[in-house]
Formats: C-alpha cells, sequence, structure tokens
C-alpha cells in the first residue's frame, strides 16, 4: 500500500486539508444513504404486508369472500326449500292423511329435533362471522335432511294405505250385477206367494232368462249350490271390506264357480233364471255384512254403474293407458 498522502489548499481555512479524510467522510455519507435505503424500504414492504397483504393472502381473501357468498346463497336457497317443505308437510296434514283416514303426524315429529352436544364445534376454530355463518348453514342442512326423512316416511304410510284402498275399492260391491230395472227393493213388503207382510232382504231385477249375471266387486266364492228358497245361488265373499253378497234365482251357476275361487267385479258368474221359490225369471241380489245381516244394496251402488257400461269404461281406460305408452 502506498505511503503517500495528497493534500488540496482549502481557501477558507488557508489550510491544506489531506485528501483520504475527506474520502473517508464520504464513504461514511453513503453508508448512511443506504442504511436510510434499507429502512425506509423495509417500511414500505412491512406497510403493505399490513394494509395490502401478500398475493396469497389476497388470494385466500378473494377465496373467502367467494365461499361466504356462495354459502349465503345456499342459505337462502335452503329457506325457499323449506317453505316447500312446509307447504307439502300442511297438504299432507290437510288433505292426504284426512282422505286417507291416518292419523296426524304432531307437530314435535314433524320439527325433527335432536338433541345432546353441539355437533358444530368443529368450526369455533374459524372467525366468528365464518364460524357463524357454517354453523348456521350446517344446522340448516341438517334439519332439512331429518325433515325430509320424516316426509319421506310419511309418503311411504300414505302410499301403503292407498294400496290398501285401493284393493279395499276394488273389493267394494259397487255395480248393479245385471242390466235390468229394479222391481222390488230392500225392506219389508207384501210377499207375492204368501201374501203377508215379510222383509225383503234384497232388491229384486227384472231379466229374462239366461241374462248373464255380473259380481259386483272383487271376491272370493263361499258358496255356489241350490236351496230351496234361493234355488240356484251364488254367495261371494268380498274380504277387504267384511261384506259379502248373493245372487239368486239363477238358471244356471258358472263354469268353474265353486267355493275358493277367485271372482273380478264384471265378471259373469252365472245366468239369470226363476229357480226356487220365485214368481218369474229375475234376479234376487243381496248385501251382508261380517255378521251376517242384510242391508240395503242400493247404498252400495254407484249410479247407474251396470257390468256393461263398467266394461266399457275399463276398456276405454286401458285402451288410454297403451296410447300413453
Amino acid at each position: 500500500m502506498s505511503d503517500k498522502k495528497y493534500y488540496y489548499y482549502d481557501h477558507e481555512s488557508c489550510s491544506f486539508v489531506e485528501v483520504e479524510a475527506q474520502r473517508t467522510k464520504t464513504y461514511g455519507h453513503i453508508v448512511a444513504m443506504l442504511i436510510g435505503a434499507v429502512a425506509l424500504a423495509w417500511v414500505i414492504t412491512w406497510g403493505l404486508d399490513y394494509t395490502i397483504g401478500t398475493p396469497q393472502e389476497l388470494a385466500l381473501q378473494a377465496e373467502n369472500q367467494a365461499l361466504q357468498e356462495q354459502l349465503s346463497k345456499a342459505e337462502k336457497r335452503m329457506e325457499t326449500f323449506q317453505e316447500r317443505l312446509s307447504d307439502l308437510a300442511s297438504s299432507d296434514k290437510k288433505l292426504y292423511r284426512t282422505l286417507l283416514g291416518a292419523a296426524p303426524l304432531s307437530d314435535d315429529v314433524r320439527r325433527a329435533g335432536v338433541g345432546g352436544t353441539d355437533p358444530y364445534q368443529k368450526f369455533d376454530r374459524f372467525s366468528k362471522n365464518t364460524a357463524k355463518l357454517l354453523q348456521k348453514t350446517a344446522g340448516q342442512i341438517d334439519r332439512l335432511q331429518r325433515q325430509i326423512n320424516v316426509q319421506n316416511e310419511s309418503y311411504r304410510e300414505l302410499f301403503r294405505r292407498t294400496r290398501e284402498r285401493e284393493s279395499w275399492l276394488k273389493h267394494m260391491p259397487a255395480l248393479l250385477p245385471a242390466e235390468g230395472p229394479i222391481v222390488s227393493g230392500y225392506g219389508k213388503r207384501t210377499h207375492p206367494l204368501l201374501g203377508v207382510k215379510k222383509m225383503h232382504t234384497g232388491i229384486d231385477i227384472a231379466l229374462d232368462e239366461g241374462a248373464p249375471v255380473s259380481a259386483t266387486g272383487n271376491g272370493v266364492v263361499k258358496r255356489a249350490k241350490f236351496l230351496p228358497n234361493y234355488g240356484n245361488f251364488i254367495e261371494v265373499e268380498h274380504r277387504e271390506t267384511n261384506y259379502s253378497t248373493l245372487y239368486a234365482h239363477l238358471s244356471k251357476i258358472g263354469d268353474n264357480i265353486e267355493p275358493g275361487v277367485k271372482v273380478k267385479r264384471g265378471e259373469t258368474i252365472g245366468l239369470s233364471g226363476n229357480s226356487g221359490r220365485s214368481t218369474g225369471p229375475h234376479l234376487h241380489y243381496e248385501v251382508r255384512n261380517s255378521e251376517g245381516h242384510t242391508l240395503d244394496p242400493v247404498r252400495f251402488f254407484v249410479p247407474s254403474m251396470t257390468p256393461e257400461k263398467y266394461q266399457r269404461l275399463r276398456k276405454q281406460a286401458n285402451e288410454s293407458t297403451t296410447s300413453l305408452d
């Protein structure tokens, strides 16, 4: 290293000043400026991080905002679902269960509440607003799920009852058993042979001999034989309804019509006649309850629903179903 020293003349101090000392001072200024610049850069960076955040933080903030917006939308949609579910529950209670004779579900059952520990504690680790929103949304979803399960179970019960009622209706003796006018009703009358007041336990339908006689509802043949009073007759049990029907004074009992055979509504089971204690060709028709007491058959008829009209309506219904397929 050189020992040479350099000086310059300072006119203000009227003396020579060593150049090296001035350089050191300059270096000091430079170092101070650098330190200041670094400090200023750190302050600026810290300020930006604190007020704006890093790109990763900005991305997370945007994602969190989007999730909160989606949760808010989901909350509104669930409120709509809740209203629709309430409408279904109202129809279930006021209409379907009333029509099918089912006991209404209590409000407590429909609310489908649960007890025990808080199932949403896992959301407490998030911010207060986020945790509150998540807990509310999760609670709505769980409540809807429970109420939907209750409604589904209710519909399963109503569907079962509907199937039972459908079967019951098919067994109900609702047809006129033959195409002809009713010439004698149910109740006390003067007996045409004995000439005394006597209970007429059914109705008489005027028919030509050999006219078809139809089962008035689905059922099982209980008896098919001859008795002096009824002549050739058939008794059909409609077990679903606890009723039975009796068709008397037949000229012929249908082929294969014997005890235990199933018959369907509108099916021809015999032919009208004048057998037994009768003054002329006609059909004597009775309806009895499970205790064997006779009932007025007119109470069971669908107005003017004759076997011929019934078969025609069935054919039209089948054709309509086929065309839809």
